[in-house]
């Protein structure tokens, strides 16, 4: 079955249900023959209004109920929908995206801010009826997209550069049928979706959902831990940061609240993985329960994973796996029960060749990637990343280890060159710092001429001496042992709390922003050497 006909697997499944949790608290949950009607609903009136094959309509707003529908509405009709990033509480030039994208209408997923002038190719999709005047594509500012894409989506990585990416319609069924033959879905499954839709990853989700014929749960973020317990996820993906707060739980706990934990770690350390997990589980059950009841599966990437988080995890008998992978490519490695490293990426996916070049980038083939290249933003980095020879590289670095699990060791465009022409790999240093000190986050930066290395570490409070004294003594140890390149010559301590995506420091997809590091925290070198 092809995507474009994912609407009518909703048929096929009308008593699973879907759950929209907004962040000012509203819950909207429909059955799937309920959405199935709003879609052909949608389908019918956007027809009307001359929206068919081919158009590329715009899709912007947070996750909603009514952009669920209005994608898998441009699903049905063939349209190409471009899933614009959306900018909370702040006013749209709509007219200006219509044109920039040259799209033929553009669908809000809720109300605009105050101050948003819609055009007449615009829409609110919760305003029933649907009525826009289609605009007409003009095609002079960017070339014919191939008949292979069916949306268009936007990357950010740690430049916070977007990236318009042409999705495949035959790569994304396949990372849908990779993920559901890895992860065994099930009806009785119900897997959980906390980032923006604008990000592909959670679309996709919501389409594994559909197409499997089980529950799905839409939460904001803010709200996430308020209500796991009560709508009882199976599957959650995530970023690190979904569950670092458990590992920071568990070490805050004075020593008498940590005995089941210290139970449950000797367990793991003693006993076969599968003759002690109930036990250890039941011993976790403090710090776990908050993501409900029914987890089976929890897999985390997009961003560095501490050892320590996955391994606290596992020692609770709590199923949290690193796995990997690109929205240019879909999934590239998996850790799995019964097959998992900590501290690895995992083994390359089925139909995946995954080979680690001179440099240490890691590159990758495969006959059904998800993206066929870049469009609008990005266009100029296309044949670094989408090589001639089929290859596709991903920017990262990375070695396979003795057991054949892929270990990822940084960014290549993060690597520092000093003037003599040492290399440095950053994330290895911070994440050495991440492993042996209380701390929150690092990172480690070059901002000068002379070649110094910087630190930035964040802690839960900046304050606090003992911290600050354990990170500085850490550093002082560690830089007697490296080459006089690789020592931490400067410290700035900063709070966690101030890591979010609204404070610029963090991506849409929560990786630390370096160059925002850098403008906002190091530009003032009164700052350094704390």
């Amino acid at each position: 079955m092809s995507i474009n006909g994912l609407h009518h697997k909703l048929a096929a499944h009308p008593d699973r249900q879907m759950r929209f949790l907004a962040l000012d608290g509203t819950l909207v949950t429909k059955k799937f023959s309920a959405v199935h009607a709003d879609v052909e609903r949608t389908i019918s009136e956007l027809r009307a209004s001359g929206i068919g094959a081919g158009d590329k309509v715009g899709i912007l707003g947070p996750n909603s109920y009514a952009w669920a529908v209005a994608d898998l509405a441009l699903l049905g009709l063939e349209c190409v929908s471009v899933a614009l990033p959306a900018e909370r509480g702040e006013p749209v030039d709509a007219a200006h995206l219509c044109a920039h994208y040259d799209l033929s209408a553009l669908l809000f997923s809720a109300p605009p801010a105050a101050g948003t002038e819609l055009p007449p190719e615009a829409a609110v999709v919760g305003e029933r009826p649907i009525t826009l005047t289609k605009r007409a594509e003009t095609g002079k500012a960017h070339p014919r997209l191939p008949e292979e894409v069916f949306s268009i989506a936007f990357s950010s990585g740690t430049s916070g550069t977007k990236k318009g990416l042409l999705m495949s319609r035959k790569g994304v069924e396949n990372t849908i049928v990779t993920s559901g033959r890895a992860w065994r879905i099930r009806e009785d499954d119900n897997i959980l979706i906390v980032m923006p839709f604008s990000n592909f990853q959670q679309r996709y989700l919501l389409y594994t959902a559909v197409w499997y014929g089980c529950d799905a749960t839409v939460v904001a973020p803010e709200r996430m831990f308020q209500k796991l317990r009560e709508f009882e996820p199976t599957i959650i993906l995530g970023p690190p940061s979904f569950f670092e707060l458990v590992h920071n739980r568990v070490h805050a706990a004075d020593e008498k609240e940590k005995l089941p934990y210290h139970l449950a770690a000797a367990l793991h350390a003693l006993g076969p993985d599968r003759l002690t997990r109930g036990i250890r589980s039941r011993l976790g059950r403090k710090w776990t329960a908050l993501y409900g009841s029914r987890v089976r599966l929890m897999l985390t990437g997009s961003a560095p994973v501490p050892p320590r988080t996955v391994k606290l995890f596992q020692q609770l008998g709590a199923p949290l796996f690193e796995v990997y992978g690109s929205t240019e490519i879909g999934w590239i490695a998996f850790n799995l029960p019964g097959r998992h490293r900590i501290g690895s990426a995992g083994r390359p996916v089925d139909g995946i060749d995954v080979t680690v070049a001179e440099d240490g980038e890691v590159v990758v083939t495969t006959a059904a990637r998800q993206a066929l290249g870049y469009v609008f933003e990005g266009v100029e980095s296309q044949e670094t990343v989408f090589r001639p020879d089929g290859r596709v590289a991903t920017g990262d670095l990375g070695r396979f280890d003795a057991a054949g699990f892929l270990r990822l060791v940084g960014r290549k465009k993060n690597v520092i060159i000093t003037r003599s022409g040492v290399k440095i790999n950053p994330e290895e240093l911070e994440a050495d710092l991440e492993q042996n000190c209380p701390i929150a986050r690092a990172i480690v930066l070059s901002p000068g001429q002379e070649g110094l290395l910087t630190c930035v570490v964040w802690l839960d409070d900046a304050q606090a001496a003992e911290p600050v004294a354990d990170v500085e003594g850490y550093l002082a140890q560690a830089n007697r042992q490296r080459a006089a390149s690789h020592r931490i010559t400067d410290v700035v301590f900063r709070p966690a709390a101030e890591l979010t995506a609204e404070s610029g420091l963090l991506t849409r997809n929560l990786k630390v922003d370096r160059n925002a590091v850098v403008r906002t925290i190091l530009a003032d070198s009164k700052q350094v050497g704390k």
